[in-house]
């Protein structure tokens, strides 16, 4: 079984996450909502849209959304957009521990997939975000990625120290 596409994907992945985890590890807990513009996107609602999209792209490979709260989509999906009050999301130790178990179970169903399986259409519809299982794990790490760069964007708004 083949798995040279996927293992390279999954570590494309694996240095987003863990820079998305650099630029969180020193956030100021009473700067998690600020936002160098209003278009922004803040801390608290990256995190939990970050949590929430794993659980999407978890579903193109075996058809089963990675469970969270039913609030979450609602606050944190694709229409959503960010709310400048902290009071209203969760706490961002629970955003954490949804993010890295929608990550974690992320990869763990990408791990049973060979790059045969990976070849194959999406277990869900994706409007055509991803034409194939590969494409749902190379999106997810540019995903993260993209919101990395708005994280670390934030923190240089802050006057934080960089993260590379």
């Amino acid at each position: 079984m083949s798995t040279a596409q996927r293992d390279h994907a999954l570590h494309s992945l694996a240095f987003a996450h863990a820079l998305t985890q650099k630029a969180m590890a020193d956030f100021p807990e009473g700067k998690l909502t600020h936002q160098p513009s209003p278009t922004d996107n803040h801390a608290l609602w990256t995190i939990g849209h970050l949590a929430t999209t794993y659980a999407w792209f978890k579903s193109c490979f075996d058809g089963v959304m990675h469970p969270l709260p039913d609030s979450y989509n609602a606050l944190f999906g694709m229409k959503s957009k960010p709310n400048p009050e902290a009071k209203n999301y969760p706490s961002l130790a629970e955003l954490k521990k949804h993010f890295d178990a929608s990550y974690d179970a992320f990869v763990a169903a990408a791990k049973k997939l060979s790059d045969a399986d990976l070849a194959k259409a999406p277990a869900v519809e994706t409007g055509g975000f991803c034409n194939d299982k590969l494409d749902a794990l190379d999106r997810a790490a540019w995903h993260e990625g993209w919101h990395c760069g708005q994280l670390c964007g934030v923190r240089k708004s802050l006057n934080l120290p960089s993260v590379f």
